[in-house]
Order: C-alpha cells, then structure tokens, then sequence
C-alpha cells in the first residue's frame, strides 16, 4: 500500500475506468468524481446527494454582474460612437483620430459578448448537497450520445433523488 505522502503528485495515477465520463465530471461505483482537466479533485458519495435533477440554466455563476458588466460596455461603445457621429458633424473639428473611431468596437464586442453568455441556457445536472449545490455541464454528455446512460444510471444509483424534467 502506497501512502499518499510517499506518493509523487506526477506519478500519481489516473482513475479511468469510470462508468460515465464528462469534461467536468465522472460517474463510477465510488460515486460522482469532480474533475479537472482529467484529474479527480473532489469526489462526493452519492449518498450523501439529497437531489439530483436536470434543467436548463446559464452556465455563469453569477448571472446579474455578467449582464450588467455586458449592459454598461454596450452603453459605453454606443455614447462614444455618438460623439464621434457628431466629432464628424462639428465644423470645428479639423482632427478626428483613428483611436476614437474604433474606441466604439471593442466595448461593444465585450459587452455582447457578456450579455450572450449571461442570458445563453445550456443543459445541465444540478447536484443538490446538504449545504452544497453543484452545477455540471453535461453539453458533452449530450454530444457523445450518452444522455440516456446517464440518467438511466442516475436513476439506478439515486432511485427517488433523482428528479427527471424537461430539459
């Protein structure tokens, strides 16, 4: 038996014989596998899961700051391009820079792309702890073809914790 402190971290072996497998997360007998980059950080046993469900819902945390952080950019990128509509407009001006034309671009590029991705629902699997709760993509589960594996094992494993819905 190897201890864990006698143990190289590079020589320490990777779990793959998982029953499911994800970019983020693994199922097998030891329970549900949180991972990174392929490597195991966090494991929960699935009885301590109080419910298992899937939905719909945007994959960032915090949703309010994304949209505003995306509103205020997009309100910036169109006030600076009302100044230089009008820069244009104005007879006394003689130098209009090349900066203040693309300063619009850019914000306006972050902002859209902050309100896409803060109003934009991927499928996920919710794992509700007792004082935990856990968001898991399962956008490669779906690609792989594996979603119906998945929730016939979720169902197996969980039995009336595990909710299905529409997705």
């Amino acid at each position: 038996m190897i201890l864990r402190h006698e143990m190289d971290y590079k020589k320490r072996p990777i779990m793959t014989n998982y029953d499911i497998e994800s970019k983020d997360f693994s199922l097998s007998p030891l329970g549900l596998h949180l991972l990174r980059n392929k490597f195991n950080y966090k494991t929960i046993n699935l009885a301590d899961v109080d419910k298992a469900y899937f939905t719909r819902a945007p994959e960032t945390k915090n949703v309010a700051l994304a949209l505003l952080i995306g509103v205020v950019f997009v309100v910036f990128a169109i006030y600076s391009a009302i100044c230089v509509y009008d820069d244009f407009h104005d007879p006394l001006a003689y130098h209009i820079y090349i900066e203040s034309i693309m300063l619009p671009v850019f914000p306006l590029l972050a902002g859209s792309y902050c309100i896409y991705i803060a109003v934009k629902k991927i499928p996920l699997l919710i794992i509700e702890l007792k004082n935990k709760k856990y968001k898991l993509s399962v956008v490669d589960v779906i690609n792989t073809g594996q979603l119906y594996e998945l929730e016939s094992y979720l169902k197996e494993k969980l039995n009336a914790r595990f909710y299905t819905g529409s997705m």
